[in-house]
Formats: C-alpha cells, sequence, structure tokens
C-alpha cells in the first residue's frame, strides 16, 4: 500500500471533485463519498489518475447502488484474473494476469493534474505469444518504469494489471504496482511496420503510427526531472507534409538537420492539451526518404503559417503573423532580478487572441510582426501565443493583408466553420435559439474566484460563502451545421433585454424566478440571433460569450430573393 501525506491527500480530495461531479451528472443517486473512496483506491491502489479512471467508476454506479459497486470493487482488487486471450476481459476487470508479446515501447513524460511530472511509457502489445492462432493487438500505457522488463520483441508475463476503456476502445494500464515477469528476452530492433500516413490523418489519430515527413524545425532540450535528481536529454521540433504540420518530441539523440526527408515507423501520436504530438525514442526505426516530388522545407513553412483560427492550446514551435492592438508592459522582481512581462493584444484576418513576451520587446499598436517558434497556452478558453524571447519576433515592412482596423474588425463565420476551427475573440455568428435554459436570471458568484456559488457554497474551496449577485442567460443555438451554448454576461444581458439587473431582480422577487425564465423562453424560443463576441471551442464543442446579441429580423422579400438565387428559381 502507497502511503501519502496530509498535504498530498488534501490536494488529490480536491482533484476528485471535477470527476465526482462528472459521475453524479450521470448517476444523480450515487453516493458523493462512496465515489470518492472508489477514486481514492483507483490513485493511492494502482496509481492510475482520475481522469482515466472515471469511466469505469461511472459505469459501476450505473449498474449497482452505490454500496454494491464499492463491494464490487475492493473484490475485484483482491481477486486475481487470469487470461489468455484480450477478447476475454472486460472493461472494468482489474488485477488481470496475462502473457502478451511486446511490439513498442516509447516513453514520455506527462504532466499530472496535480501538476507533477511523471515518466510513462505507452505502446502495443499482442496476447497469444506462445500460440500459432492469430493474435490481438492492444494499447499500453506503463504507469510504473517497467522500461527494463518491456523490450519490444520479448514475451513477459504481466500481473496485476488493469483494463481502461476511452470512447469503446480497450488497453491495458500497467500500474505501479504491477509486476512484469520477462518470459523471453526481447531486441529493439522488432518495431512494427505499417504503411505511413499523412500529417493531417496522423492528427486524428493516437498510438503508433508510421509517417513520412520533413524536419522544418529542430532543437536540443532538457526535462528536469521532479524529484530534482536530474535531467531527461530530449529534442524538440516540427515535421510538415503538403497536408500540415505537428510537433515532435523525441526522447534522446537525434541526428537529422532541419530540411531532411525522413520515414519514421513505431512512432507514437500522443495528445498535450489535445493537441497531437509525435513522439519517438532510439527504439524507432528512423531513416532518410528520397522522393523529389515531396515539397521542400521553405514552400512547407511558408504552406504551414499558422492563422488564430488554427491555433490550440498546447501547440509548440508555431509560427505566425499578427498585427499588434495594444500593448501593456509591467516588470516584476524574481530571483533578486528585474523581469519584464508585455501583454499584447493582436489580431489577424481570422481573429483576435493575446500574445505574452517573457523578455523587453519594442513594438507599436499597428505594425504587424512575424513570430517564430512560439509556443500556445490557453488562458480562460483563449489561445495566447508565448513568446521567450523578443528574438522570435520580427517587424515587418508590409502587411501581408493591409491594414486592419481594431475598431471594427470582426470575423464573420457560421458555426460549422466555427466548430472546426479554434477558440478565438472577434467573431459575429448567428443561429436560432433551441434551449433557453432554467438558470436564467440572477445568480451569486463567489467574490474571490467568481465561480457561480451552488447553494451558497462555492465550488472551488468547497466552503459557504458570502454570494456577489449578477445576471446571466443561457441557451443553445443552431445554424443548421452545428450548435453551440451562449453564456450572456450581465452587461451584454441588460442591453439585450432592455432592462438592468436591479429591476430583473425586483421583478424576480415580485413574480419569481420560474415566470422571468417562461418570459425568456416566449421570448427568445426560435429567434434568430447575432452573436459578436468570443467562441472557445474544444472536444465538448462551441461556447459563445457574447460582447453582445441582437435579434436578426430579415424582410420577407429579401428571403424570397436570396432563396431563388440561391436555387436558381425562375418565377
Amino acid at each position: 500500500m502507497l502511503l501519502f501525506s496530509k498535504a498530498e491527500t488534501e490536494k488529490m480530495t480536491d482533484e476528485y471533485n471535477t470527476y465526482i461531479e462528472q459521475v453524479l451528472t450521470e448517476v444523480p443517486d450515487a453516493d458523493r463519498d462512496a465515489i470518492r473512496e472508489e477514486f481514492e483506491k483507483y490513485h493511492t491502489q494502482f496509481r492510475i489518475e482520475p481522469e482515466d479512471a472515471v469511466r469505469s467508476i461511472m459505469k459501476r454506479f450505473q449498474k449497482t447502488d452505490s454500496t454494491s459497486s464499492i463491494q464490487s470493487t475492493m473484490e475485484s482488487m483482491v481477486a486475481s484474473k487470469k487470461v489468455e486471450r484480450f477478447t476475454e476481459l472486460g472493461s472494468d476487470d482489474r488485477n488481470v494476469t496475462i502473457e502478451v508479446a511486446v511490439v513498442s515501447y516509447t516513453p514520455r513524460m506527462q504532466k499530472m493534474r496535480s501538476g507533477e511530472e511523471r515518466q510513462i511509457a505507452f505502446g502495443w502489445i499482442e496476447d497469444l505469444p506462445f500460440s500459432n492462432e492469430n493474435s490481438t493487438r492492444w494499447d499500453y500505457k506503463d504507469w510504473g518504469n517497467h522500461s527494463s522488463n518491456l523490450s519490444p520483441g520479448s514475451i513477459v508475463r504481466l500481473e496485476g494489471v488493469s483494463v481502461n476503456e476511452w470512447n469503446g476502445k480497450r488497453s491495458l494500464n500497467i500500474n505501479q504496482s504491477s509486476r512484469v515477469v520477462v518470459l523471453q528476452e526481447g531486441s529493439a530492433a522488432n518495431i512494427p511496420s505499417s504503411d505511413p500516413v499523412d500529417l493531417a490523418t496522423a492528427s486524428s489519430m493516437e498510438g503508433p503510427v508510421s509517417l513520412v515527413a520533413r524536419v522544418v524545425a529542430s532543437r536540443p532540450d532538457q526535462i528536469v526531472k521532479k524529484d530534482g535528481s536530474g535531467t531527461i536529454d530530449i529534442v524538440r521540433g516540427r515535421l510538415a507534409d503538403s497536408t500540415g504540420q505537428m510537433s515532435f518530441l523525441c526522447w534522446g539523440e537525434f541526428n537529422h538537420e532541419v530540411g531532411s526527408l525522413l520515414r519514421f515507423e513505431g512512432a507514437n501520436i500522443r495528445r498535450f492539451r489535445d493537441t497531437p504530438e509525435v513522439n519517438f525514442s532510439d527504439r524507432t526505426k528512423i531513416e532518410v526518404y528520397r522522393d523529389a516530388s515531396f515539397p521542400d522545407a521553405d514552400e512547407l513553412s511558408s504552406q504551414n503559417r499558422a492563422k488564430i483560427e488554427d491555433i490550440r492550446d498546447g501547440m509548440r514551435g508555431v509560427d505566425i503573423t499578427v498585427q499588434i492592438e495594444s500593448i501593456e508592459t509591467r516588470t516584476f522582481v524574481k530571483d533578486g532580478e528585474e523581469k519584464s512581462l508585455t501583454s499584447v493584444r493582436v489580431l489577424d484576418p481570422s481573429g483576435r487572441c493575446k500574445m505574452t513576451v517573457w523578455s523587453p520587446i519594442d513594438i507599436s499598436p499597428g505594425q504587424v510582426v512575424s513570430v517564430q517558434e512560439a509556443r500556445i497556452r490557453a488562458y480562460q478558453g483563449t489561445p495566447d501565443i508565448t513568446v521567450d524571447d523578443a528574438k522570435q519576433v520580427t517587424i515587418l515592412a508590409e502587411s501581408p493583408w493591409g491594414e486592419i482596423d481594431p475598431e471594427s474588425h470582426v470575423v464573420e463565420t457560421s458555426l460549422g466553420e466555427l466548430r472546426n476551427s479554434g477558440s478565438r475573440e472577434g467573431i459575429l455568428t448567428e443561429g436560432d435559439v433551441l434551449v433557453v435554459r432554467d438558470d436564467c436570471g440572477i445568480i451569486q458568484r463567489c467574490p474571490d474566484c467568481r465561480r457561480v456559488l451552488r447553494e451558497g457554497v462555492c465550488p472551488e474551496n468547497d466552503a459557504v460563502v458570502e454570494g456577489i449577485d449578477d445576471l446571466r442567460l443561457r441557451f443553445v443555438i443552431d445554424d443548421g451545421l452545428a450548435s453551440a451554448n451562449v453564456v450572456v454576461g450581465r452587461a451584454a444581458s441588460e442591453n439585450f433585454l432592455q432592462q438592468d439587473m436591479v429591476s430583473i431582480q425586483t421583478r424576480i422577487n415580485n413574480e419569481g424566478s420560474a415566470n422571468f425564465v417562461k418570459e425568456i423562453k416566449d421570448k427568445l424560443f426560435g429567434t434568430r440571433l447575432t452573436i459578436n463576441g468570443r467562441a472557445i471551442v474544444d472536444d465538448r464543442g462551441i461556447m459563445l460569450l457574447p460582447d453582445s446579441v441582437v435579434e436578426k429580423t430579415e424582410d420577407p422579400v429579401s428571403i424570397a430573393s436570396e432563396v431563388r438565387e440561391t436555387w436558381g428559381v425562375v418565377l
């Protein structure tokens, strides 16, 4: 049994809250304390992170009541299940024993939600290693640093492993408490081979892959081990082909120059903050590839220059051209040394976002700059172009698109187009109201974190606080191609409703919130709205945070003319 300090236990308890809420959303009758116990068992006994355990725990509580679920979990942790084939395993199986052949092994550093960086590994394994029957291949994750016993080509017996299921696909977790017994030694030369895919296809994958791509950026780097025992040498860079580009992370030496065209066999696609990244090590087969028709590095860099609509949280090595809208510089002292931080608002023809420069820089509003090798981080859902050194920024003599007026600049886009782009500010879109949420009206927020209170309790610190009144509207719009959740803040709500918050609060106190929500539903349902503001796009869909909401009224004659023109109708 692993022991944790009181501080570590309290920190883990805070981490569980988000996932506990996810389970309660699907299983409202489940017991909160019972769910917390489940997460604690997975984390402390099997070192399975909450995000990997949440689906299995949710299924248990959906099948039975909380008491029988806990008992089932305890029994599965004690009883060992020995199988020969992956097909004999269920999504809830724990403490499994199985003999497998190791096909690939790729290490990486992964940041846990606690902030800790832990070295894990992933790859392929196949069942029935000593049989002539057709084997089945599964992905696996090694959470326990069993690298010495998981060499590609070896046959091992895994004891105490668990099944993980994500989007209907099952894999094995080799936990810190698991045991790996080598039955037959292997060698790193045994690398899986498959037909290479382009980077656009690879970006939608996760796991082992083969690629042909050109190196467009490369630089050595180091990762400091969390325990301070040393560093790990790595190489970061970017690969590109005619379909796009992707960051790479090499665990070891990478002796290929920028511009080299390479074939990778046994590489892996992993995701960092939902952004795909190519990972490979000295166990990956890398060879020079020759193709006279393949675009050169300069052409690929030009083709793959990003726009604000393209960038995503977690991207690295991004080249982008933006226009400076506003600048704010502040200084701070770190380790006795005064440092500079410049916050910049930037825009391009596709939208607006932030840029942060961590060194002194001489730029002015209205200038157009080229940014090289930037990192992308998200702040409150909006991408932030992060520049570590002012040398990465070059002021351009001419703008590639002409001057943009920040006062009038908005980007008109449909919800369907927005769904396939990134988060950004300064968008203009429209849709019909399909659903009006029941929690429209007066809400209370925590005075410190601004989170919405639930029955007087702040979800951030789980404490009863005296809330601050606020006004909010929530509804869903659809344009026939996609839908979006809309959350309208106080200022935009007051302008749209033509009422201030005080008068709305008085009405709710006199007539009740149900009457207010009914009036909003009667007013909005089926109405076409134009929304100007910020869009947050992630795997959960689109969320719009409007600066303004306007009801769209159209002339019937204009609509008829547009239909005739679109469909070629002649009267």
